[in-house]
């Protein structure tokens, strides 16, 4: 059966978002090694800029089509005489101009990405929309995580048994979903460890067991530290700090809330709060007489 015309839109739409995501992994890894690592690790540096042309190569001609399709001739003859010369051009393609100091001052590191964004302003499936839904559905999964709990029967004893079923759970919606490892953060903090990392949508989370209110200050303070030594790396534009509360816990959201504002985290942080959580008993820790 053939495809209709907004068919055909959609599924370039689909396959342009999807191959920004990747290049947004090996773009940004050409942005550590340009400016944090050793640039004498010339293999990683070849590597990283050969996967960042082919996705520009094929996001480039994804878009003549895209606008070939939405029938804009005169849109296209622009795009192709801006834009072909600097694709032709390996160097040019790849070129780092755009260094974002800190975080939210710029989204890319390729010089062609921030050039094709002015370019695509006008179009609805611009992806900073896309990345807000995106993200928004992972808010959503993760309000129900004690829902989730509860339906698989997990006993908590430790932030791990949350973490373990909520990495389960995501991968049904959400591709790429990790845990943190040394090879996906090359920054210059060393605590913060996030619990999943979604790179689909840019999103790290961190989960807090809070078994009563004397823990709430405690798990703020250890995250303030990781929050500020986070030296911001373009692949997490949100991170989100969960705290798991126990049913010993009879201090309110609103009051939690107060307490996280007054800690002023970075802009890119939020807090979610799920409440009524069974937490179960520490385990004691046997020792052997000798």
């Amino acid at each position: 059966m053939e495809k209709t015309t907004a068919q055909r839109v959609a599924y370039l739409e689909k396959e342009f978002n999807q191959y920004y995501r990747y290049l947004r992994d090996s773009s940004s890894y050409m942005f550590e090694m340009m400016n944090f690592m050793d640039i004498t690790n010339y293999d990683k540096k070849i590597f990283s800029e050969y996967w960042s042309y082919e996705y520009l190569y094929r996001m480039y001609n994804i878009l003549c089509a895209y606008f070939e399709t939405l029938g804009l001739p005169h849109y296209l003859e622009r795009f192709i005489k801006e834009f072909q010369p600097i694709i032709d051009d390996k160097k040019k393609a790849t070129d780092i101009l755009s260094i974002p100091l800190t975080f939210g001052d710029s989204e890319e590191d390729l010089t062609l990405l921030i050039e094709w964004k002015k370019f695509l302003a006008p179009f609805d499936f611009f992806w900073t929309k896309l990345d807000k839904k995106e993200i928004h559905k992972v808010k959503q999964l993760i309000e129900c995580t004690n829902q989730i709990l509860k339906l698989t029967k997990t006993k908590v004893f430790k932030e791990d048994d949350i973490n373990r079923i909520m990495r389960s759970v995501a991968n049904f919606y959400f591709s790429d979903v990790s845990a943190y490892s040394e090879g996906y953060f090359e920054h210059n903090f060393k605590h913060y460890k996030p619990d999943l990392i979604i790179k689909e949508t840019g999103t790290a989370i961190e989960y807090k067991l809070i078994r009563d209110n004397s823990e709430i200050g405690t798990k703020m303070d250890e995250l303030i530290i990781d929050a500020k030594r986070y030296a911001g790396n373009p692949l997490n534009r949100e991170c989100i700090a969960v705290f798991c509360l126990s049913t010993a816990v009879n201090k309110t959201m609103k009051e939690i809330r107060e307490d996280w504002e007054k800690m002023k985290f970075p802009s890119n942080w939020e807090l979610i709060i799920i409440d009524d959580v069974m937490i179960e008993p520490k385990k004691m820790r046997v020792t052997q007489k000798a």
